[in-house]
């Protein structure tokens, strides 16, 4: 398993964030269980005993079971170094695939309503985080891809953001990332409420530069009370505190890098839109549609939906 996972650190096959994933996989959950063993003794009944072992006893700190999605996870690297060795001729066939994977239990995503963003928003209007949440909310991006946000990538007489880079987290280390998917980098679409929070955003950072005796000075849009970028781990923990405190649902993402990650959750479109007072209210669904009914909750939106870019690139915002 090392050899292969190195292997893969040498050839760039994996992500760093997969990287890490993986070799704490390794170190968690198959070495104590498996690691002793050579590949060839390594067939479909010790792989299903296995599995049995994560489920009953197989978290490291306490001793309890593990879920049946973290057991999933933890086939991951075994099934990449099966699969290697299979087409080294090591092994005959991949024993992983004579065992099924447990079956998770599907959960229905709980989604803010328009009225609770309001709320949420409300409350905190004229707190220092407050740009940071209505953007988030109104703009649908992750939070590893609202910390890096800079300014230069940010065009508000024009009102778009250019989203061309990415922050992962490795244990609690940030690193930048290439983006959740091929379509990532991307312009966005800044409505006249989103270009006011970033107006406001950018007279408070100015003013608190001035007043600071020492000051981390970054071209980041978000930044702490003495400069620098937040960390995406602080920003998602408080987030999850303060829905809990308000008997909200708690947001998350898909595939984000933190242990309680963040974008906006799917929302019920305002009744108001479209104009056919009469049509039902649905979720929706994805990323993009958040940022837009979450705008319409606000002002109505510009027509000009958000543009996907095919290269990362230095060049400003046009």
């Amino acid at each position: 398993m090392t050899r292969y996972l190195d292997d893969c650190e040498a050839t760039g096959r994996l992500g760093p964030k997969s990287l890490f994933d993986y070799r704490h996989y390794l170190d968690d959950y198959i070495t104590p269980w498996i690691g002793s063993r050579l590949v060839r003794e390594i067939d479909a009944e010790t792989i299903a005993s296995w599995q049995i072992h994560l489920a009953t006893e197989g978290r490291k700190k306490t001793g309890t079971g593990l879920s049946p999605n973290t057991i999933r996870l933890a086939r991951a690297p075994l099934n990449g170094a099966f699969k290697e060795a299979v087409a080294m001729g090591v092994l005959p066939t991949n024993p992983l695939l004579a065992v099924p994977r447990p079956k998770t239990r599907k959960t229905i995503p709980k989604h803010w309503s328009p009225e609770e963003a309001r709320h949420f928003l409300a409350l905190h209007e004229g707190d220092r985080l407050y740009p940071v949440w209505a953007f988030l909310l109104g703009s649908g991006l992750r939070i590893g891809e609202l910390v890096f946000l800079r300014w230069s990538r940010v065009d508000l007489d024009q009102g778009l953001a250019r989203i061309n880079e990415f922050a992962t987290v490795l244990g609690y280390e940030v690193r930048q990332s290439s983006g959740k998917s091929d379509d990532a980098i991307r312009t966005i679409d800044l409505d006249s409420h989103l270009v006011g929070v970033l107006r406001e955003q950018r007279r408070r950072q100015a003013e608190e530069h001035l007043a600071a005796a020492s000051y981390d000075e970054t071209d980041y849009v978000f930044t702490k009370p003495e400069g620098g970028a937040y960390h995406p781990q602080y920003l998602s923990r408080l987030l999850g505190r303060i829905s809990g405190e308000l008997d909200l649902s708690r947001l998350t993402a898909t595939g984000s890098a933190t242990p309680a990650p963040l974008s906006c959750s799917p929302v019920v479109c305002h009744p108001r839109w479209p104009p056919n007072a009469s049509a039902t209210p649905t979720p929706l669904c994805s990323r993009t549609s958040t940022a837009t009914s979450l705008r319409r909750c606000r002002s109505k939106p510009r027509p000009r939906s958000a543009k996907p870019c095919s290269g990362r690139g230095d060049d400003p915002v046009t």
